[in-house]
């Protein structure tokens, strides 16, 4: 796997993630693609672990859709991601070897679905989330 990322985008929070976060993929050469998801997060996050939905959506619809948990804390409350200060940032593997094809238009949307334990209803705005990210690297063999 390569060690860095072809394209990255992010969308930055204020106060907590409140929305969809929905990227347009620049147009790329037709091929393999890995796909990542970026989450940074400082200290007010409440959870070891996070939620989200994850498209990828071209011209026709939606071309693959998860429902997703990764964690962001070890079982001893420690922060998993990189970072020297009080913000982390953790890369989680989404897709590998998606076929994207140069003519069709991509865009990617991911939404936090996080909810406390016991609650029907999730989080208007989950803090701690200080943005929400995508990359595309070409898949390598």
């Amino acid at each position: 796997m390569p060690s860095t990322d072809a394209m990255r985008f992010d969308q930055a929070f204020g106060d907590g993630w409140d929305e969809t976060a929905r990227f347009e993929v620049p147009q790329t050469p037709s091929g393999s693609y890995d796909l990542f998801l970026h989450l940074r997060n400082d200290n007010r996050y409440p959870y070891a672990n996070i939620f989200v939905i994850a498209r990828l959506i071209a011209d026709q619809g939606v071309v693959h859709a998860d429902t997703l948990e990764y964690a962001m804390a070890s079982p001893e409350g420690q922060w998993l991601g990189t970072g020297f200060a009080e913000v982390k940032e953790s890369k989680l593997y989404w897709l590998e070897n998606q076929r994207l094809e140069e003519q069709q238009q991509y865009q990617i949307e991911v939404e936090q679905v996080q909810r406390a334990q016991g609650a029907v209803e999730g989080h208007g705005s989950l803090p701690g989330i200080v943005s929400v990210g995508y990359s595309l690297v070409p898949h390598t063999e």
